[in-house]
């Protein structure tokens, strides 16, 4: 999985307007920067429109080592995305679907199968990490260099129990480390457990969760810290156009001046709360790149429309295999 900052014509507009003595070309149309699993910068692709309007590729070489650098600092500018190959794809989608306990029956059953399942998902990141060892094999040229990448190849651990610190390097190489790790994590812990609530919450006057809630309020210090803390809470899928609303504590619906109803399951920029703003954006590359940031000056809009200052922290978490986006929001003096 790679996070991609996309620069988009409106971006590269902006660029020019601010960089005009490194002569971007003007028939540049979209321009993608890579970072991997360190948020460093691995590689840069660029498309032109063609004459029929079908983008073209663009050599990005062409564009010179001061410019490169210069885009890549503007990187931030550029729309957030992440990019998993099919195969990531695949793996991802056996993390969200691992088993979950019920009631404690069959427990040793569901481990092994558990365990099964994750060790099937790992062999799917090995096939891809030597495929991508093979096409630095192809490209490289340095003989040196040929025989370390062989050497690597030859050393991705054949099972995930396996795996250990000393792969990091390796795994960091073709971009795989975080999704090794993340199956790693998983095989050590046990498995998530569906709890059921003991007190209701409507008696409790606490919105209600709704499904998509289930697998991240299963843990029971996350839903006393929901509950019963007066610092504003949110959790939200991942996701610039598509993040949706998944639970917020009161606090969060008293700052806001909303009802859970009203944003229950909503996109958080179309719900009216959240700002749709190039400060988001920020925000939301510091997520993918960095897994979250603290104290980002913002504002939300309240229930009349108007504009409130807030301090946020993120983090992103992976729940059940799922990602999530954890906020905290402080209310900041008017003056």
């Amino acid at each position: 999985m790679y996070a991609v900052a996309i620069l988009d014509e409106n971006a590269l507009a902006a660029f020019r307007r601010e960089h005009p003595w490194l002569d971007l070309a003007e028939d540049v149309q979209e321009i993608s920067i890579y970072f991997d699993d360190n948020g460093g910068p691995t590689r840069l692709t660029a498309h032109a429109g063609g004459q029929d309007g079908t983008p073209t590729p663009v050599d990005a070489g062409r564009f010179g080592l001061e410019a490169i650098l210069a885009l890549i600092r503007f990187a931030p500018q550029g729309r957030p995305a992440v990019e998993d190959c099919p195969e990531e794809a695949e793996v991802r989608t056996i993390l969200e679907t691992l088993p979950i306990l019920r009631g404690g029956a069959g427990t040793d059953e569901l481990e092994r199968e558990r365990a099964a399942r994750l060790e099937d998902a790992y062999q799917i990141v090995r096939q891809i990490a030597a495929a991508k060892f093979t096409d630095l094999l192809k490209s490289a040229t340095d003989m040196r260099e040929r025989e370390r990448l062989q050497d690597a190849a030859s050393r991705i651990p054949e099972t995930l129990v396996s795996v250990d610190d000393r792969h990091k390097p390796m795994f960091l190489e073709v971009d795989l480390w975080r999704l090794v790790a993340v199956i790693r994590d998983e095989f050590s812990l046990p498995a998530d457990y569906e709890m059921t609530p003991s007190i209701d919450d409507d008696l409790l006057g606490f919105p209600d969760k709704g499904p998509a809630a289930a697998p991240v309020m299963s843990d029971p210090v996350i839903q006393a810290l929901f509950d019963l803390s007066p610092v504003a809470f949110s959790i939200s899928s991942t996701g610039e156009k598509n993040s949706r609303y998944v639970r917020v504590n009161q606090a969060y619906l008293d700052l806001v001046g909303k009802t859970w109803d009203e944003i229950q399951n909503s996109e958080m920029v179309s719900s009216g709360v959240v700002v749709g703003s190039d400060a988001r954006t920020r925000r939301l590359m510091l997520l993918d790149r960095h897994g979250g940031y603290t104290d980002e000056i913002a504002e939300i809009r309240g229930a009349s429309g108007e504009m409130i200052p807030v301090q946020i922290s993120a983090r992103r978490l992976s729940l059940g295999g799922q990602l999530y986006d954890f906020e905290v929001l402080t209310r900041l003096s008017d003056s």
